[in-house]
């Protein structure tokens, strides 16, 4: 049945302890396993990870801490894929419990611990395993300050150095979603290494172990240990000997509760191992303080404790008996580790399905479930949207694996480029593509350069590389009302649904739809240049703020890049944002949603009610109210293609001619996409955007067959191409640059505070690769309309992103560019 679990693994006191622990073991085996421990462990984990069947938990612990002493001890290697199965409380009282006859005291049966982890991160995949690589003896020496007993039992074939997996959890709760980036910041955990020559790690990475984590999907990596064989510290193991994992030594850099932990590892099966969670209970440091003089002093006891007998021994080191285990370890727990080699009978719907790669991750295409995906689609149409969905099935790795593909390393490595405005005042940008890497990852050079300067000192000029490429870049156009650029296709995808929607009394459908992958480089606080125009000065006193407030709080050049360091810490972490979507829009739709006509609730009373009911479009419904008044002395920009009246209220022919004409030349209809995190977030999202929708089916299988698929689409905009770029600093002197805009602030869009405020620019830098603005007005109390001189709206940039064709999303995923991991 298996050759690694035998009574004989954990030596008794007695006879009769070793017939109860093997009839224990037989009475599992014989009536609880069917032909699968990965069946077995996932029922036990079910029932531990359900806080409505506690009752049940100290049963299924007794029959884990059989598995695990009736385990044997083995060396591992290589990645894990891993599981925690159950959380147990420390019991201060343990010793007071078992003189009056119980295992646990009644403070440790409240099970704290389990009950949170139960509530929150049980199913999540939070943590998603281990791996363990080799390491030098130097390294060994300089972790534990060359321990006498630590270096007295190296060996290169049994010491390890491991670190954990970490993984963003699927549709989380808002607590679920801070999860991750707070361990990030308190555990300082890496991104994943995709390269043996990652540096940081204090190991060698291996190659073949790389490959073998493709199958494990996680995102960050952290929590080092060094290990070796050993005899458990738990007493009731009685010097069983397992696997040792120590995270304790300082210099391994462990944060609290690391501090207490020693993991104990043993192997029930084939390719399957049971570890148990160990805590110290006394003398364990709970963090450590900096001093101002630079000296790092412990909160609590420093590892390993020395006592004062200790010291006497060091002195006197002849006749002394063993102490007892200073440190009180307890069991607090188990945890299921498995060879990648297993994954799919470990990710099987009867075992662990929750764990399973999710699309977008690494592990999602390796172990083939995008191509079981993609047999799934429940109609036609949905088939014949994933089918127009690109795959490039010979690359699997996309951080280098491009380069042997000629279609993708040229599409990779060329720009799409046409003269600056500024003429040879912006140098050749092609210039900051280095060998060997792709233009992406010149970007993601870039902008660590860029946040490396900017956020001690928020400046505009430290994203002049930027500036200058966006002045290079190519607006894409608009052609028979759909979005094109200027690359081999053009597009990123392109489909019609057949599902039908209202607009408004009119039946319509989408067509053409096309979409991109949204990426953050930098953002940066445009007040500043509001404030104070000259990049090198400070804002005088004179404007809005006190002088001093002024410069302490944000608009001055001097201090920190905030919205820079809250979107990469946390923002990106929060908020679901995964590009923007196209596609055609009606003549009818396109003139009502530029319309800014006097009459506008007489001509559109459903929309201009849904305007004044969604409280966050009340800037938009102000325009409302403003074009009422006649606020404004000058007529809207298409008012005299509007005079006639509304499509449906009178307008001539001519003018319906002209607005199709607009619509098929110019302008697609626009959304932001959202990745499955805001779901949970959809009764708020309602009430906050009156444009939040559903995509259609169609849509959403195509977007499954993708890299990283959306699930909402909301914030609209209107697309439009062959527009003079607003900001100055784009244009030179008698030149405008063009570019295609994403149009928020007209009246009729609606949307939630502060999209109203918003006018974003792109244009195409490499075949499917869009540099795009993001443009906010800092006139903030300057209302709306297409008739005021846009340098009224004192427009200024407060960042930049990136949109991305499918190709590119695979690299950026890869390469972890502003992604989740």
């Amino acid at each position: 049945m298996t050759a690694f679990l035998n009574s004989s693994n954990f030596s008794t006191g007695s006879s009769d302890e070793q017939q109860s622990l093997a009839q224990a073991l037989s009475d599992i085996l014989k009536n609880e396993y069917h032909g699968s421990f990965f069946v077995l462990l996932a029922e036990y984990q079910r029932i531990l990870a359900d806080n409505h069947q506690r009752q049940r938990w100290p049963e299924v612990h007794k029959k884990l801490d059989t598995l695990f002493k009736c385990g044997s001890a083995e060396v591992i290697s290589g990645p894990m894929i891993g599981i925690p199965v159950s959380i147990r409380d420390s019991d201060y009282f343990k010793e007071a419990a078992q003189l009056l006859g119980k295992e646990r005291s009644m403070m440790a049966t409240i099970e704290w611990m389990a009950t949170a982890w139960n509530a929150t991160y049980a199913d999540t995949g939070l943590w998603m395993g281990k791996t363990f690589e080799p390491v030098s003896r130097e390294t060994v020496a300089a972790k534990t300050h060359n321990d006498a007993k630590t270096m007295s039992g190296y060996d290169p074939a049994t010491v390890r150095i491991g670190r954990n997996f970490f993984r963003e959890p699927p549709d989380p709760t808002a607590l679920q979603a801070i999860g991750l980036p707070a361990l990030t910041q308190l555990w300082k955990l890496k991104d994943r290494p995709m390269r043996p020559d990652a540096r940081g790690f204090d190991c060698q990475l291996l190659t073949e172990n790389l490959a073998k984590e493709k199958a494990i999907p996680y995102s960050k990596t952290g929590g080092y240990f060094l290990c070796n064989m050993g005899t458990s510290v738990v007493p009731e193991m009685q010097g069983k000997k397992v696997y040792q994992l120590n995270y304790r030594w300082p210099d391994l850099g462990p944060v609290y509760p690391m501090t207490r932990l020693i993991d104990e590892i043993v192997r029930i099966d084939d390719g399957i191992y049971l570890g148990q969670l160990v805590f110290a209970t006394q003398h364990y440091s709970l963090g450590a303080l900096v001093l101002p003089n630079g000296h790092v002093v412990s909160i609590g006891d420093n590892y390993p404790y020395c006592s004062m007998i200790d010291n006497i021994k060091r002195i006197f080191p002849m006749g002394w008996m063993d102490e007892k285990d200073p440190y009180g370890y307890q069991n607090n727990g188990f945890f299921l580790m498995v060879d990648p080699a297993y994954a799919k009978a470990f990710y099987a719907d009867d075992a662990f399905p929750q764990l399973r790669p999710r699309p977008g991750e690494i592990g999602f295409n390796e172990l083939g479930y995008a191509q079981t995906v993609s047999t799934v689609c429940v109609s036609e149409g949905e088939k014949t949207a994933a089918a127009g969905v690109q795959h490039w099935p010979e690359i699997t790795d996309w951080v280098d694996g491009w380069k042997q593909n000629k279609v993708l390393k040229h599409k990779f490595t060329t720009f799409i480029l046409e003269e600056s405005p500024k003429g040879a005042e912006d140098g050749d940008v092609t210039q900051l593509l280095r060998e060997g890497e792709s233009i992406l990852q010149m970007l993601q050079r870039v902008s660590a350069e860029i946040s490396a300067q900017s956020n001690p000192q928020d400046n505009l000029k430290h994203f002049e590389k930027l500036n200058r490429l966006f002045r290079r870049g190519v607006a894409p156009t608009v052609e028979s009302g759909l979005f094109q650029g200027h690359g081999a296709r053009g597009f990123n995808i392109r489909i019609d649904s057949d599902e039908t929607s209202d607009w408004y009394g009119e039946t319509t459908r989408t067509a053409g739809f096309d979409y991109y992958h949204g990426a953050t480089l930098n953002l940066h606080c445009g007040f500043a240049e509001t404030f104070c125009p000259d990049p090198n000065a400070k804002p005088d006193d004179e404007y809005l703020f006190p002088g001093r407030l002024a410069s302490d709080l944000a608009l001055g050049h001097s201090t920190p890049n905030v919205l820079n360091l809250l979107w990469h810490s946390i923002g990106k972490y929060i908020f679901p944002w995964a590009g923007k979507s196209y596609e055609k829009i009606s003549g009818r739709k396109l003139s009502m949603l530029l319309d800014e006509s006097s009459d506008l609730a007489e001509r559109y009373p459903e929309r201009v009610h849904a305007l004044k009911t969604h409280l966050a479009s009340a800037p938009h419904y102000t325009l409302v109210e403003k074009n009422k008044a006649h606020y404004w002395d000058a007529e809207g920009v298409f008012a005299q293609h509007l005079k006639s009246g509304a499509w449906d209220r009178g307008m001539s022919d001519e003018d319906k001619a002209f607005w199709e004409n607009e619509a098929a030349s110019h302008w697609v209809d626009g959304h932001n996409i959202q990745d499955k995190r805001v779901i949970a977030a959809d009764p708020l999202m309602r009430i906050v955007d009156m444009n939040y929708r559903i995509p259609d089916a169609a849509l959403q299988a195509a977007s499954a067959a993708g890299p990283s698929p959306f699930a909402r689409q909301g914030y609209i905009f209107l697309g439009v191409d062959d527009r003079e770029s607003i900001l100055p600093m784009n244009n030179g002197d008698g030149k405008k640059k063009k570019v295609f805009q994403f149009h928020y602030r007209f009246p009729m869009i609606g949307g939630p505070v502060p999209i109203g405020f918003c006018l974003d620019e792109i244009v195409e830098i490499a075949d499917g690769l869009y540099l795009g603005q993001l443009i906010y007005s800092t006139a903030l109390d300057k209302p709306f309309h297409s008739s005021v001189d846009p340098a009224e709206y004192r427009y200024q940039l407060f960042g930049y992103f990136l949109l991305l064709d499918d190709a590119w999303q695979h690299h950026r995923l890869a390469i972890g560019l502003d992604t989740l991991s």
